[in-house]
C-alpha cells in the first residue's frame, strides 16, 4: 500500500501526451517538407531566408522535445514506413535515426512476429477507430537490433483519424518487469515497516475516510484488534472537541494544498477512556487511489507529566497554593489595561510565627502553615487568587469583576478566618495575622508598586499591635512632608545603628552547600517596624546618606563575619557579599573606608564580594573603572547584580574587572515556564561560562527552578527556596548546629 502501481493499459493522460507527440512529429515533418520546397523570389530573398531560419529553429526545438522523452516513439505512415523516430527509439533499436527513418517497422520485428502489427497499422479495427484513435492494449513482440540482439517489447499503436499519422510506442518488457518487481518489493517493505512499527499506523481512504489497514501498535493503543478497526472511520473514535481542529488540515490535504500535517488528538479506547496522541498525517497513493497515512504516537503520559510540571512550577509545594512566581504573573495580567481601583492586593503575615515554629519544630510548623493556608483558601471568593509569597507570608489578588474592589471587607474576612484554634498533633494554637491592603490607585501601576504599597501597609499593621488590617494611604510616597520626615528619621537611624544587616544564604547549586551570604539592609524603625530597602534606600540616595549608610552596613556585616569565624562557626568560612551603590563608587572617602574596615575586622579581602548594579557601573564609567580596579587590587571580588536588566551588559563585562554575574530574579521566575525567560537564563549561563565568570541565580523559589538551573550547570543560587534574609542571631540559631 502507498506505492503507485504500473498499468499495461494507457491512461487518459497518456492519450493526451500521445496527441501532443503526434503534433510534434507533424511539426517536424511539415518544417522539413516546407523548408525543402520553399521557392525564393529574388526580390524577397531576405524575408524568405528569415522565414526559413525560423522554421529550422522550430523544427530543432520540436526535435529536442521528442529526444528529451524517455519513452521510445516512432512515427509511421499507413504502409508501416517509419517517418520519424526519437532518440530513445534509436537507442532501443540500436541504430542511428538516419538508418531507421525510411525503413519498414515490420523489418525490425523478429521473424516470428512479422506481420503481427499489420492490422493495427494498415487496417486499424473499427472499434478503435470509432473511439477517436484511442490506444489498443499493448502487443508483446520482439525486435532485432542491428547488432543482432533480440529485445522483447510491448507495442502500443495510436492514431487520431483515418488519414493522420500513426504513433507507435515501444517499451522494453524486461525493464517493465524490473519496475514491477521493484514495485512489489517496495510494497513488501512498506507492509513490513507498517506492521512492525512501534508507533500506531493506520491507512485511511481519502474519499470515504474508512480505515483499510491498521497495525498492532495502534490496536494496542486503542485496546482494539486491527480487524475491528478496518472499515471504521477515525472520526467516530475521535474526541468530539478535537474533530474540528483537524478539519481544516484534512481539507487542505484533500485539495493538495499541503502534503502532510501534525495534530494532537484524543481517541477513544475500548474502555471509554481517551488516549492523547500526536498524529502526523501524509498522503499516499496506490493504483490511483489516494490514502491518508496516519502515524499515531501515544503521548498521554508525556502530556500528564507536562501538566504536572506546569502545576509544580505554579504552585507551592508545601501548601498547594499558587506560588510567588505565578502570583506575580497573574497580578501583572490583571493590572495590564485595568482602570484604577479595579485590582486589589492583600499582603498577609502570620504574627509571631517564629515563636510558634520554634516551639513546634519545623515539621509541625509546616503543618500549621498548611492548615492556615486552608483557612485562607476557604475565605477567598471565586476569581480571587491566594498565593504563598514565601515563609509565613501570603498574598491575595482581588478580582473587582468590573467594579471597584472592596479590599477592606476581604481583608477582615481573611483575618477572622484564621482566629479559631488550630490543632497540630493534639496541641491547640491560636494564630493571628497582620494584613495590609492596597489598590491600583494610579493608572499603569506595576506589580512591584502594588506589592510595595501592600507590604508597607502590612508593616504598619504590625506596628499597631498585630492582628489587624491596615490600608495603604494613597499619596504617602509622594508626600513631601513624609519624605522629609523619613530622611530625618533615617539620619538618626544610621547614627543609632537601626539599619542592620540581614544575611541571605548563597548556595552552591550542585552540592546544596552554603558558600556565603549576601548582606541586605533592614531598618529596625522604632515606630514602623522592620522596613525593607525599598522603604528607605531611595531617600538615602536622594539625601546623600547612602555613603555613610553603606559604610555602616559594610562595617557591621564584616564585623559579624569576623565574630562568627572567631567562634568557629563553619558556615562563616565562606564569602560575604555587600551591595555598593553608584554614589559610593564615586565618593573620595569610599576606598579609604574600605581599607579601614578590612584592617579593623581582620577579614580576608579574598572572602569579600562587592555587588554592583549595572546602573551603578554606567553612571560614571570613567570613575567607576578606576575605583573598581583599585578595589580588585585590594583582593576584593566584584559581581554584577541584576544582570540582564541594563543596556550595555557585554560592554562593561569587557571593560570592568568583574568576576561574577547574578541573573536577575525577573528571568529566574519564569524559568521552566516561559520559553523567553528560560532562553535568557540559559544564554546568560553560557555567556558566563564562555567568559570564565561565576554565575549566580537570584530569586530561586521552587524545586523546578533549582532543577533547571542544575541541568544548565549554573554555579550558585540564592532565594527563598534556600532561605530568606535573616538577622545574625537567627542565622546562628539555624546554622550553628548544622
Amino acid at each position: 500500500m502507498g506505492i503507485g502501481s504500473l498499468s499495461s493499459v494507457a491512461t487518459p493522460v497518456a492519450v493526451g501526451v500521445g496527441v501532443i507527440v503526434i503534433g510534434v512529429f507533424l511539426l517536424i515533418r511539415e518544417r522539413r517538407t516546407t523548408s525543402s520546397s520553399v521557392e525564393v523570389e529574388p526580390q524577397s530573398m531576405t524575408t524568405s531566408m528569415t522565414k526559413s531560419q525560423s522554421q529550422i529553429n522550430e523544427r530543432s526545438s520540436a526535435r529536442a522535445l521528442l529526444d528529451a522523452l524517455d519513452e521510445a516513439l516512432l512515427h509511421v505512415d499507413h504502409s508501416g514506413i517509419i517517418i520519424e523516430v526519437n532518440r530513445a527509439g534509436s537507442d532501443l533499436l540500436g541504430s542511428p535515426v538516419s538508418s531507421i527513418v525510411g525503413s519498414s517497422f515490420d523489418m525490425w520485428l523478429d521473424d516470428a512476429d512479422r506481420g503481427t502489427l499489420d492490422p493495427w497499422i494498415t487496417r486499424l479495427p473499427s472499434e478503435v477507430h470509432h473511439g477517436h484513435g484511442g490506444p489498443h492494449s499493448a502487443v508483446e513482440v520482439s525486435v532485432t537490433t542491428t547488432d543482432g540482439r533480440v529485445v522483447p517489447i510491448e507495442v502500443t499503436v495510436q492514431r487520431p483519424d483515418d488519414t493522420g499519422p500513426i504513433l507507435v510506442r515501444l517499451t522494453d518488457r524486461d525493464e517493465v518487469a524490473g519496475q514491477r518487481r521493484a514495485l512489489d518489493e517496495a510494497r513488501h517493505r512498506f507492509h513490513q515497516a507498517f506492521h512492525s512499527a512501534p508507533t500506531g499506523m493506520v491507512l485511511v481512504r481519502l474519499d470515504d475516510g474508512r480505515i483499510v489497514e491498521a497495525n498492532e501498535a495502534l490496536a494496542t493503543i486503542l485496546q482494539r484488534s486491527p480487524e475491528e478497526l478496518v472499515g471504521r472511520t477515525l472520526r467516530e473514535l475521535t474526541h468530539p472537541e478535537d474533530i474540528r481542529s483537524s478539519q481544516t488540515h484534512r481539507a487542505q490535504l484533500e485539495l493538495g494544498v499541503i502534503d502532510s500535517y501534525l495534530v494532537d488528538q484524543r481517541y477513544r479506547r475500548r474502555d471509554g477512556a481517551y488516549v492523547t496522541t500526536r498524529t502526523r498525517v501524509a498522503v499516499s497513493e496506490d493504483d490511483g487511489i489516494l490514502f491518508a497515512l496516519h502515524h499515531i504516537e501515544d503521548v498521554t503520559e508525556e502530556r500528564r507529566t507536562a501538566e504536572q510540571l506546569t502545576h509544580a512550577a505554579r504552585h507551592d509545594e508545601l501548601t498547594g497554593l499558587a506560588n510567588r512566581s505565578y502570583f506575580q504573573q497573574v497580578l501583572e495580567q490583571r493590572l495590564t489595561g485595568s482602570r484604577p481601583g479595579l485590582v486589589g492586593l492583600l499582603f498577609i503575615d502570620l504574627d509571631h510565627f517564629k515563636v510558634v515554629n520554634d516551639s513546634l519544630g519545623h515539621a509541625r510548623g509546616d503543618e500549621l502553615l498548611r492548615q492556615v493556608a486552608k483557612r485562607l483558601e476557604g475565605a477567598v471568593r471565586e476569581g480571587d487568587l491566594l498565593a504563598r509569597f514565601g515563609g509565613d507570608e501570603f498574598v491575595v489578588v482581588l478580582d473587582g469583576r468590573g467594579g471597584p474592589v472592596d479590599a477592606a471587607t476581604a481583608a477582615e474576612r481573611l483575618r477572622a478566618a484564621v482566629h479559631p484554634a488550630v490543632t497540630v498533633d493534639g496541641h491547640e494554637f491560636f494564630v493571628t495575622v497582620s494584613i495590609g491592603w492596597s489598590t491600583n490607585h494610579d493608572a499603569g501601576m506595576s506589580p512591584d508598586e502594588m506589592l510595595r504599597d501592600a507590604d508597607a501597609a502590612m508593616y504598619r499593621a504590625k506596628s499597631r499591635g498585630r492582628d489587624c488590617v491596615e490600608a495603604f494611604q494613597v499619596g504617602s510616597h509622594q508626600s513631601g512632608m513624609q519624605a522629609l520626615r523619613t530622611v530625618g528619621e533615617l539620619r538618626r537611624g544610621v547614627e543609632r545603628n537601626e539599619i542592620v544587616p540581614y544575611f541571605q544564604p548563597i548556595v552552591e547549586l550542585q552540592s546544596g552547600r552554603i558558600v556565603g551570604f549576601e548582606v541586605v539592609a533592614r531598618w529596625l524603625h522604632p515606630d514602623r517596624g522592620l522596613l525593607p530597602p525599598s522603604e528607605f534606600l531611595p531617600f538615602a540616595e536622594e539625601s546623600g546618606l547612602l555613603v555613610s549608610l553603606g559604610a555602616s552596613m559594610m562595617r557591621n556585616s564584616l564585623s559579624q563575619m569576623a565574630r562568627w569565624r572567631a567562634a568557629g562557626h563553619a558556615f562563616a568560612n565562606g564569602s560575604v557579599a555587600v551591595n555598593v551603590g553608584s554614589r559610593q563608587l564615586v565618593d573620595n572617602s569610599f576606598l579609604p573606608t574600605v581599607v579601614e574596615i578590612l584592617d579593623e575586622t581582620g577579614v580576608d579581602p579574598d572572602s569579600v564580594w562587592f555587588e554592583i548594579t549595572e546602573s551603578a557601573l554606567l553612571a560614571d564609567a570613567r570613575a567607576a573603572t578606576s575605583t573598581l580596579r583599585e578595589i580588585r587590587g585590594l583582593g576584593i571580588h566584584l559581581s554584577v547584580d541584576d544582570f540582564g536588566t541594563g543596556y550595555s551588559s557585554l560592554t562593561y563585562l569587557k571593560r570592568f574587572p568583574v568576576e561574577a554575574i547574578k541573573i536577575d530574579r525577573s528571568f529566574v521566575s519564569g524559568l521552566g515556564i516561559e520559553d523567553e525567560d528560560s532562553t535568557i537564563v540559559e544564554a546568560v549561563i553560557q555567556l558566563g561560562r564562555a567568559l570564565g565568570l561565576t554565575v549566580v541565580a537570584e530569586g530561586v523559589e521552587s524545586p523546578l527552578q533549582l532543577q533547571r538551573l542544575r541541568d544548565l550547570n549554573c554555579d550558585r543560587g540564592q532565594g527563598y527556596l534556600f532561605g530568606r534574609p535573616r538577622p545574625a542571631n537567627l542565622i546562628e540559631t539555624e546554622l550553628a548546629t548544622n
